[in-house]
């Protein structure tokens, strides 16, 4: 009897067993695999971390300037607070040595990183450089070259030969580039000194500013906001005076975002004005919607003297895909009226009391000018972000993101959008109808639908379409209001609290229209939040869960946060929107002398 029932089990169960067994092993494989790859990955971000700590420590005792016009106090602190047009002028002259600036500026940005994380890495070569400058001391060539001497920063995106380039994602660490960038190779050559490299989020997909391998930046103005992004440590740096010029990419707001929020002025010029040849992009494989290279700085006269110097020779040879058109000095000078479009809200998150308030401050600003100012209504403004700018960004269903993603740490600030790539598209499906009902608004659905849009290259063409059609309606919609520029908020409120941004993504709507039109935008400081208009926050809808979180983040411990306008041309009038910052700025900085 116990010999069958010993044969039965054996018969019936010994395959179950084996099965068991085999899952087991298997299991304990993969558990093992994952746990090799994890210490193998705690172990490369380490020595990336440990790589940026050192190439900082070696700045942190540096020598004492040796040109004794700057050895006393007060000279180290003009270095760092003037002007870059007057600090070129002092280093063009010899009053200081391109050495000593070097020094000053290394050891703020070492000092502002401590508090708010913006610098990744030093750059080595920076010492150099500068001591070539100073080897040309008072020279024909000294002159000649328009940035001499001028110490500038990069976000880390920027290809700097035998560096990493990594966007925050560890499959790219140990993979050093193998040559600069065009615009960093037009820098030496017009005399800047790269001096620092700058932090960025993972993906560089958010206007967060945060990674597992150099950590997050925060706001200089408010440690528990977000600086923005993804060009967030430029426009840190900028801000806490760590640097004068910085250069970002932008291809939804990644420079004007982060200067609206850090109070900084950046230009997000027409795609192809500045070369984008050797800068990491994760979308470079579509090419409906492109990155576009852009400067930060202090003021607008930084702005200027960036683009003219860099619209040069050496850019036009390096990357004959640059149009040969230099800075049109005659454009930014002219003093003739203008007239301007203007719009307080683009049909989809309505701006914060401040953000409103800086747009028509910025309008009394040109009316008291003598300018014409209209009111601009933006077409489909929500159609077009779901529709098409979206899909276009998505148009691989995420898969690019997710493949560099899917073996690394992902940071927190875009773990859910990361996770819900990763999900078959059905599921994404029936995600995005649960995601519009709990947040009361279907065009956040239509976002995660937009990942599932193209499925062929019929479907592709047609998204091309509708961008075209778009393009030429608001094109006519310009001409019809006979515009030379238009303003509009900055974004639809100031820096978001630390982790938050997920919260309040909406926003975007604001800066990436100009990325969809190919427009140039550039961003300029008007004003800061007052308690009145924390006060204001009261009247603020709450229909939606972005408006309940926007309501929420601002309605107070928000005072005294910057808040700036966008400027908008046309393609290729660079020159004419920074004319218009220019006079807002000069006024607006005559005002607060006042």
């Amino acid at each position: 009897m116990m010999e069958m029932i010993w044969e039965y089990t054996y018969m019936y169960f010994h395959p179950l067993i084996l099965i068991c067994c085999c899952s087991l092993i298997v299991y304990c494989y993969i558990l093992i695999v994952c746990y090799r790859r994890r210490d193998a990955l705690k172990i490369k971000i380490k020595t990336k971390q440990d790589q940026c700590r050192q190439s900082l420590e070696k700045f942190t005792k540096l020598p004492a300037p040796v040109n004794r016009v700057i050895t006393r106090r007060s000279k180290k602190s003009e270095i760092i607070d003037l002007s870059l047009e007057k600090l070129l002028d002092k280093l063009k002259a010899g009053t200081y040595g391109a050495k000593d600036v070097l020094t000053e500026y290394l050891q703020k940005a070492l000092e502002v990183n401590k508090e708010f994380k913006c610098v990744v890495e030093a750059i080595k070569e920076a010492e150099d450089l500068a001591m070539d400058c100073d080897k040309m001391r008072n020279s024909k060539e000294q002159h000649k070259r328009p940035l001499h001497g001028l110490p500038v920063s990069l976000k880390e995106n920027y290809f700097l030969k035998d560096y990493d380039s990594t966007a925050g994602m560890s499959d790219y660490i140990g993979i050093p580039c193998k040559e600069d960038a065009v615009i960093v190779q037009v820098l030496k050559k017009q005399g800047a000194v790269p001096f620092v490299r700058t932090n960025i989020p993972q993906t560089m997909m958010t206007y967060e500013c945060s990674n597992p391998i150099y950590g997050q930046t925060v706001n200089p103005h408010d440690g528990t906001k977000g600086p923005g992004g993804s060009s967030g440590g430029e426009a840190c740096i900028i801000a806490a005076k760590g640097s004068l010029l910085g250069f970002g990419n932008d291809i939804g707001g990644s420079i004007r975002i982060p200067c609206h929020m850090c109070g900084v002025c950046g230009l997000k010029p027409t795609y192809g004005r500045l070369s984008a040849k050797g800068i990491f992009e994760l979308m470079s494989g579509q090419t409906l919607i492109n990155a576009t290279t852009g400067p930060m700085a202090r003021d607008v006269t930084s702005l200027v003297i960036a683009m003219e110097a860099l619209l040069c020779d050496d850019m036009f040879v390096l990357d004959p895909t640059v149009p040969p058109i230099p800075f049109r000095m005659e454009i930014y000078e002219k003093t003739n009226e203008l007239k301007i479009g203007y719009y307080i809200f683009d049909g989809y998150l309505k701006p914060v009391p401040a953000c409103k308030r800086a747009v028509m401050d910025a309008k009394a600003i040109l009316e008291r000018q003598g300018h014409e100012l209209v009111h601009f209504e933006v077409p489909d403004v929500k159609d077009i972000f779901t529709e098409i700018y979206l899909p276009i960004i998505f148009g691989d269903n995420a898969k690019t993101l997710w493949e560099c993603l899917k073996n690394d740490n992902i940071d927190p600030t875009i773990w859910l959008a990361v996770r819900s790539w990763s999900l078959p598209k059905f599921v994404q499906w029936l995600m995005s109808w649960v995601v519009s009902y709990i947040y009361n608004d279907n065009i956040v659905g239509k976002g995660m639908r937009s990942t599932c849009k193209s499925k062929n290259v019929y479907d592709w063409w047609k998204l091309a379409e509708r961008l075209q059609k778009y393009k030429k309606k608001f094109l006519s919609l310009w001409r019809s209001h006979k515009l030379d520029v238009l303003i509009c908020p900055g974004f639809a409120f100031p820096a978001v609290p630390n982790g938050a941004v997920f919260n309040v993504l909406g926003g975007v709507t604001y800066t990436a229209l100009y990325n969809l039109l190919d427009y140039p935008a550039g961003t300029v400081p008007i004003t800061k939040v007052t308690r009145e208009d924390e006060a204001g926050m009261k009247e603020y809808p709450t229909n939606t869960r972005y408006e309940r979180f926007i309501k929420k983040y601002y309605s107070e411990d928000t005072v005294g946060l910057p808040v700036g306008v966008q400027c908008v041309g046309l393609p290729y009038q660079e020159e004419l929107v920074l004319r218009v910052m220019k006079m807002l700025e000069n006024e607006n900085i005559h005002h607060h002398h006042d």
